[in-house]
């Protein structure tokens, strides 16, 4: 066959198979798909920014009801990184409404733009979508496992959560890419191919197939964007409403989970003071369940909202640990100054006693965001005396914290904590914060002394010479007693040279070697004063005195102060050195020293040496401390169990100035019309003081963690005041005075 004749047959061929459309049946087509396709953005949109909006308050609702950690509210920059990123997106990508006399060519243009910016929306969807929720959520489980795990073992166990999320995230991320691959990017590619065509054709009808945009299945949106907008109107105010009824309702009482047989509820440390109709006592078991088991379910259980469960959801928490109480319970309980137990039959459980703890609750919460400034106070009421005297003193005195405890009969009736642990920081002092003691650890060494004297190993007529017997010591040093060492009538100087205050030996051995050292190097010279016949405060005499029981033992002087005193008072809290924080949550507080007309803080936790341990370097808590100081107070009773009445007095007669063995003796005066023992302790940082009172069987403790001495002095002073005013018992019964007793012993 002629080749002519196979070409001109080919494209007969050619033109019998090729496809051809109507141009004005496309162009319809297209501008349903777009309009369709518009419609259904538009309602995405709608959607995602509206549950963003719902999504803002309840989070800060959820937030304050159960007391979420900070990084709770890393949600909120997420959801309005969200809302924004949306609104952003439109305002710079705004869709172009397509009219009637818009031609083929353009509206393929339009459409094809709008898609393309729609498949690079969800192919990185991770970057603007995912991530902020990923990261805000996953900071959220992470600080939640710091926060409940014991140790590293435990915190593996939270991983699930973990894997969830990311398992979660993945899945959202894969149908976006796969949305892309099956549904976008295809009608793409038809575009394309129609745009393409339409370059070269100028007739009527267009040529190729392009069955996405010719098929009769629409994009599943059919409403206008003025029908959706209502529709999502009326939807996000319908969540809204729901919400609001779920607000409402959980403010009612409508479940017996919030019942309490407690009016009211407060704390001294761990253990429960509940209030029973008009009076208050220390919760001892219900429904003979032990309090302290209940307190240490608790906080295995909820941890840090352990004290919030215990009040608010008593119920719940006693039907977790499968003691489902009944409409009344039975109480044991100790009234408040006493040591005898009462039986309460028949308590019942109400719900307006329950509202009436979530309202102190509501109430307390309201006054802490009303007063930023104000610290930590551990009585709950935020009304008691003390409460209010120990805020008022640390601002008028201008203190960075101030703590303070009363203690009735070895009870205590009160206790409030008020400031920073470090200035600036914004953790705020707790009750059982530990403190340091400065030259309040002279009476716990005197204490441990004197038990080693009531044991035999050592005597109050020791001597320095028979102790030391070294050439090196100075002659007028030999005779000096152990009792004259503790009074401060020893003639010792009041510190040691400064090349001994530089040291700072590990406490153990090392400490020991250079204590013993520091004193061989003082009584190698003339004392001071005549011994015997002045008072002067010393800490090198109590050194000297620690360092003749360690000589004599052949302890250090810290594992005496734990055998000896520490362990039979069972006050685990107890120390040597200032209180450390373990790390920038600051633990502990820190002291700071007064710099010119401000405070400042201390980058290290400068003390002093501890070779001057046994005159200065306890600490304690609160409660340790009005522990230990309610022990003199029983043995100047009779009542001690340390040591003998007669022990108890030697301790507390003073032999010049008033000054004991640790303890000074105030005699009754115009504020305080009783006799008062106390000591006070101080250094460049802190400041404690502690008092008891025989005559109103009292002891009063305060701590400052602050170096400004005089204004902690006179803050601590007017506690002590208003705490004897406050408290005015009855007096207690005569003290039995015990047989006299050599000094000799």
């Amino acid at each position: 066959m002629d080749p002519d004749k196979y070409q001109q047959a080919w494209q007969a061929h050619a033109s019998q198979t090729r496809v051809t459309v109507d141009a004005d049946l496309l162009l319809k087509e297209v501008q349903r798909n777009q309009r369709d396709f518009r419609a259904l953005i538009f309602r995405r949109d709608v959607v995602e920014v509206g549950i963003a909006l719902l999504m803002l308050p309840l989070w800060f609702y959820l937030g304050v009801t159960f007391s979420e950690p900070w990084t709770w509210y890393l949600m909120v920059p997420a959801l309005i990184w969200v809302i924004g990123f949306f609104l952003v997106d439109r305002m710079r990508h705004k869709q172009k409404c397509i009219g009637p006399g818009e031609t083929l060519l353009e509206s393929v243009k339009e459409s094809l733009i709008q898609l393309e910016h729609q498949i690079w929306l969800l192919r990185n969807v991770f970057w603007w979508y995912l991530l902020p929720f990923t990261i805000s959520i996953s900071a959220f489980f992470a600080h939640v496992t710091w926060l409940d795990s014991k140790d590293w073992l435990d915190a593996l166990g939270h991983a699930g959560f973990f894997v969830f999320l990311f398992a979660l995230y993945y899945f959202i991320y894969y149908l976006n890419q796969y949305a892309v691959r099956t549904q976008l990017e295809p009608r793409r590619q038809e575009l394309l191919t129609l745009l393409t065509s339409l370059r070269d054709e100028t007739t009527s009808e267009v040529s190729g197939e392009y069955p996405i945009l010719m098929s009769a299945e629409r994009v599943k949106c059919s409403c206008s964007p003025r029908r959706m907008f209502v529709a999502s109107l009326c939807a996000v105010a319908l969540l809204l409403i729901g919400i609001a009824g779920v607000v409402f309702l959980s403010s009612l009482d409508p479940v017996y989970r919030e019942k309490s047989p407690f009016a009211a509820v407060r704390w001294q440390q761990s253990q429960p003071e509940v209030k029973v109709g008009d009076e208050w006592f220390k919760l001892v078991s219900l429904n003979d369940l032990p309090a302290s088991e209940i307190v240490a379910f608790s906080r295995r259980t909820y941890y840090g909202m352990w004290r919030k469960r215990f009040e608010e959801d008593l119920v719940f928490v006693l039907t977790s640990m499968g003691h489902e109480p009944k409409d009344t319970v039975r109480l044991v309980v100790m009234p408040l100054g006493s040591q005898e137990t009462r039986t309460l039959e028949d308590v019942p459980m109400t719900r307006a006693n329950r509202r009436a703890i979530w309202d102190a609750a509501q109430a307390r919460e309201r006054s802490e965001r009303e007063q930023p400034t104000r610290g930590s106070v551990h009585i709950d009421d935020a009304e008691a005396p003390l409460t209010k005297l120990i805020i008022g003193l640390r601002k008028e005195k201008d203190l960075v914290g101030l703590a303070a405890m009363v203690m009735v009969d070895g009870q205590v009736v009160a206790s409030a904590a008020d400031g920073e642990r470090k200035k600036g920081s914004g953790v705020w002092l707790e009750i059982g914060d530990q403190w340091h003691l400065g030259g309040i650890s002279k009476s716990i060494t005197a204490t441990m002394i004197a038990r080693l004297v009531e044991s035999g190993q050592m005597k109050w007529s020791d001597t320095i010479g028979q102790i030391f017997p070294e050439s090196s010591v100075h002659e007028d040093w030999k005779p000096v007693t152990l009792r004259q060492l503790l009074t401060d009538t020893a003639g010792a100087p009041r510190n040691f040279p400064k090349e001994v205050w530089l040291q700072r030996p590990a406490p153990g051995p090392e400490c020991t070697q250079a204590r013993r050292e520091a004193v061989l190097g003082v009584i190698a010279d003339k004392p001071a004063n005549p011994p015997g016949r002045k008072f002067a405060y010393s800490n090198v005499g109590y050194t000297i005195a620690g360092a003749m029981a360690e000589k004599v033992t052949g302890a250090t002087w810290e594992d005496l102060m734990k055998r000896e005193v520490f362990e039979p008072l069972e006050l685990s809290e107890a120390g040597f050195g200032p209180p450390k924080s373990a790390d920038e949550t600051l633990e502990q507080p820190r002291g700071h020293r007064k710099v010119l007309a401000g405070k400042v803080s201390v980058d290290d936790d400068e003390d002093l040496t501890p070779i001057i341990g046994p005159a200065a370097t306890v600490h304690m808590t609160l409660e340790g401390l009005s522990t230990f100081a309610t022990e003199h107070l029983r043995g100047d009773l009779g009542e001690g169990k340390l040591l003998s009445a007669e022990t108890y007095k030697l301790l507390h007669t003073p032999e010049l100035n008033h000054y004991a063995c640790g303890w000074i003796r105030k005699e009754p005066g115009k504020d305080i019309p009783c006799t008062v023992y106390w000591h006070n302790g101080s250094n460049t940082l802190w400041y404690a003081l502690v008092v008891f009172i025989p005559e109103k069987n009292m002891v009063v403790a305060v701590t400052s963690n602050d170096g400004d001495f005089d204004q902690a002095e006179a803050a601590a002073w007017e506690v002590v005041k208003a705490s004897v005013k406050q408290f005015n018992v009855a007096a207690v019964p005569p003290r039995r005075e015990p047989p006299q007793r050599a000094d000799e012993r």
